[in-house]
Formats: C-alpha cells, sequence, structure tokens
C-alpha cells in the first residue's frame, strides 16, 4: 500500500483552518561567548530571533484525542496547539521558533501604554481596536481617541491623527489574533513511502510564552 499525498493535501486544504506563517532566524546580534542576544538591538529587541514577512497557508488541526496523548507526554501547557501540515502547504517547511497566526480565533485585550515610550509595542497582532480612551491632564476628564494602525514590528502610529499626546498613558482595547511558536519537536521528513511529502505533525506553542518580556523583531 501506498499512501496518496495529493489525497491528502485535497483533504487538509478542505477542512484546514487559515494561518500566517513567519520564518525564524537567528539574528546576528547574539554573542558568540555567552550565547545572550542583545537587549538593544533594534532588530529582535534582545530575543535573539527575528522573523520574515508572513505567508499565508491553510492545515489542519489536530483531533482532541492527539492532543490528549501530547498531554500525557508532561510537557504540555495550556493553549498549547497540535496542526497537521499538508505537502501542499508552505508550512511543510517551517522549524524551531517560527511564528504561526491563527487567522480563525481571536482573543479580547485591554492593555495600559505610554505614547512614545521604547515600550509602546505590541507583541501581538491586533485583530480590531474598540476603544482608544485617555485621562486629561487639567480635567480629568476621559477623551477618545481613534484607532492606531499596527506596523510589522508591533509599533503604533496613528497616520489619521486621533493620538494620545507625547508621554501620555492611554488605554488600549480589542481583539488580537491567537499566535503561536513552533516547540520543542522539530517537524522532519517521514522515512514511509521514500519520503513523500506527507502531512507533518507539528506541536505549537502560545508566542505569549516565548521570550516573556521582550518585543517582536522582523527581518
Amino acid at each position: 500500500m501506498r499512501l496518496n499525498p495529493a489525497a491528502f493535501n485535497r483533504h487538509l486544504d478542505h477542512i484546514g483552518q487559515s494561518f500566517r506563517w513567519r520564518k525564524a532566524f537567528a539574528c546576528p546580534c547574539v554573542d558568540q561567548n555567552s550565547g545572550s542576544a542583545d537587549y538593544n538591538c533594534p532588530r529582535c529587541h534582545g530575543q535573539g530571533v527575528i522573523w520574515n514577512a508572513a505567508v499565508d497557508a491553510k492545515a489542519g488541526v489536530a483531533s482532541q484525542s492527539v492532543q490528549t496523548r501530547w498531554a500525557q507526554s508532561g510537557r504540555w501547557e495550556d493553549g498549547d496547539l497540535v496542526l497537521s501540515v499538508q505537502g501542499s502547504s508552505p508550512m511543510w517547511a517551517m522549524g524551531i521558533f517560527d511564528r504561526v497566526t491563527s487567522m480563525n480565533a481571536s482573543d479580547p485585550f485591554s492593555m495600559a501604554l505610554v505614547r512614545g515610550a521604547p515600550t509602546e509595542r505590541l507583541r501581538f497582532v491586533m485583530d480590531s481596536v474598540q476603544r482608544v480612551f485617555w485621562y486629561h491632564q487639567a480635567t480629568g476628564e476621559i477623551v477618545e481617541g481613534k484607532a492606531p494602525v499596527q506596523a510589522d514590528d508591533g509599533s503604533l502610529a496613528w497616520p489619521d491623527g486621533g493620538a494620545p499626546p507625547d508621554g501620555m498613558q492611554y488605554s488600549l482595547s480589542g481583539t488580537k489574533r491567537l499566535e503561536y511558536y513552533v516547540y520543542d519537536q522539530l517537524p522532519r521528513n517521514r522515512n514511509e513511502h521514500h519520503g513523500a511529502r506527507l502531512p507533518k505533525a507539528v506541536v505549537l506553542r502560545r508566542f505569549d510564552l516565548f521570550g516573556r518580556g521582550f518585543n517582536q523583531g522582523s527581518a
């Protein structure tokens, strides 16, 4: 019996969910002696990894039974996700620390930021903005702002106006895309059927758990 990669591709292309995949690369700022990244690096912001521009792709989400078996290995974290990546997907070539953004799911968020501060950079991809507001320094009244635009490096801008004043602490609320990174076991080519491009099982972990306290880099 010989498995049919084309049949797997058609099936997973049909039932699969939409994702955006970003290939990971080691940042050249990493110290050769300590292995630590430069915290002031303008590209990786101390993470030691940068990512390419996103590529649209599809992949199948593994069944609950598959995820349960992974949980029994003792390395499962709440929010982990197992994908079945078909050979026709660009993500079939993914590797450790690659980033994967789900385009079919989102979570709410609400956070306080300071306009113009080095920390005014999101570590996730915004899906929508529901509200931006701050308190007027003189009267204490609420001032409603406009929705910002997020750049690839996570920074925020208001090209159409409505931004908080420089140095002002403000509240930003909305929804964010669920984002993951390739964790632990690298996806490997299967040895069966002379290395045919059969689907790979890939374990993803929530990106919130990657490089806590650092911002994202972009190649």
